[in-house]
């Protein structure tokens, strides 16, 4: 298999692992805490797994980094090192709901390796049969189950308040992220829509789909720009600072980047020059991405004045 085949072939065999266990409940028992410092459930012990008996049982010389193992190697010389988030959205998988994927990228395996260094990416629905891919430099793909390509579907909205937008909560104080993000959420809830899917990969596909026009994640801006604030950030997290790593969005990033989506951290810089596999609270990434660059210009704009707001 070529690295497209190994990347496109996993992320199915994952999916094709995880999915029975989909809303059920012995899935729930949590079995111990991730590299990243999140809870980790038996489904998501399943998912790691089948990570595994794939690599070896198609005898592989490759290297994975996942939430859950940090970096495994295979092999004497590994070839290239996947990054996997083989349940993005383990709580929406938990309780059944359709918010939940698989994401797989692969990179050149370096001491150094960037999100720059991405150079494929699959995002596979858990609970559908949608698959989202992308070669770097050759465009993005989307796909139904029977692998028939879908036209892809940006929304062509500047206009705020027409925005459909998700945003990320998980462990970031409510307190902090409230005030912040208030001016976009009250904008853009009544005609808009303002949503939380606890699934960056999934929320960004939905830019290829139109059904979002942007995807936000603020909390670890709020931690840099006001430190005072990082104790609540580690009580909300049950004793580490948690958020937005590299492996929630090395494959889908590259997709909504590829299918012609705007995609930069809340400050509006670049991830090509972030470290691809380090999941330590000084690599805790923010995301700001739109279907188009006027949307994305406003929406950096509101969230700078919103972390103005912020007082001790």
């Amino acid at each position: 298999m070529n690295e497209e085949e190994v990347v496109r072939s996993i992320t199915s065999f994952i999916r094709g692992k995880v999915r029975p266990h989909l809303g059920a409940w012995r899935s729930r028992a949590v079995t111990g805490t991730a590299e990243s410092g999140d809870a980790t459930f038996a489904i998501d012990d399943i998912a790691e797994e089948a990570i595994i008996e794939f690599i070896t049982t198609n005898d592989l010389s490759i290297a994975f980094y996942s939430e859950d193992k940090g970096l495994v190697k295979f092999g004497g010389a590994p070839q290239a090192v996947l990054v996997i988030d083989p349940i993005d959205g383990t709580r929406p998988a938990l309780a059944g709901f359709e918010q939940c994927v698989v994401a797989v990228s692969s990179s050149e395996y370096t001491e150094h390796v960037t999100m720059g260094s991405v150079r494929c990416g699959c995002v596979a629905e858990l609970k559908q049969d949608d698959v989202f891919f992308a070669s770097r430099g050759r465009g993005a793909v989307w796909t139904d189950g029977t692998g028939q390509s879908r036209i892809l579907n940006l929304s062509r909205t500047t206009d705020l308040a027409n925005a459909p937008l998700s945003f990320e909560a998980v462990a970031r104080p409510f307190q902090y992220l409230g005030p912040v993000l208030s001016e976009i959420i009250n904008t853009s809830s009544i005609r808009g829509g303002c949503f939380l899917f606890n699934s960056t990969a999934y929320s960004l596909t939905r830019l290829l789909t139109g059904q979002l026009a942007a995807v936000l994640d603020v909390g670890a801006r709020i931690m840099k720009d006001h430190p005072w604030t990082r104790d609540t950030f580690i009580e909300a997290g049950r004793g580490k600072a948690l958020g937005l790593f590299t492996y929630d969005i090395a494959a889908a990033a590259l997709i909504a980047i590829e299918a012609g989506a705007i995609v930069t951290n809340a400050y509006g810089e670049s991830f090509n020059d972030i470290p691809l596999l380090d999941t330590s609270e000084s690599n805790l990434q923010t995301i700001c991405a739109a279907s188009n660059q006027e949307l994305h210009e406003r929406l950096l704009g509101s969230i700078a004045d919103g972390v103005k707001k912020l007082q001790p």
